[in-house]
């Protein structure tokens, strides 16, 4: 299964969409695509994941190390718009004490 990532940007961020599940067949290449999109430097990063219904462990770790990129250069990554099965995920895994996370877009671009 092919996982899209598309991504606007903001005065504040880089707000990055992801469309279908984040497995260990599709997190390299979703870690990659944002990696491309933080070429031009460093910015805080807004992760929608409405359109995500599984987080694999790979997946969790593409966030985890991108958070650490991002903190190292003083920026932040922020989580949005989680359905009951991905907000599941964060929970167990103790992602939601890393990571502040947004019920939806507009709420995590305001907290900036």
């Amino acid at each position: 299964m092919h996982t899209e990532v598309t991504h606007r940007e903001t005065e504040k961020a880089i707000v990055v969409y992801v469309d279908g599940d984040l497995t260990t067949n599709t997190s390299p290449e979703v870690e990659e695509e944002i990696a491309e999109l933080l070429e031009g430097g460093a910015r805080h990063v807004v992760i929608n994941v409405e359109k995500v219904n599984f987080i694999a462990s790979t997946g969790l770790r593409v966030i985890l190390a991108l958070g650490k990129k991002l903190s190292g250069k003083g920026y932040k990554l922020t989580v949005c718009s989680m359905n009951q099965s991905t907000k599941s995920v964060f929970e167990m895994s103790g992602f939601t004490k890393i990571f502040p996370t947004y019920a939806n877009e507009e709420e995590a671009l305001e907290q900036l």
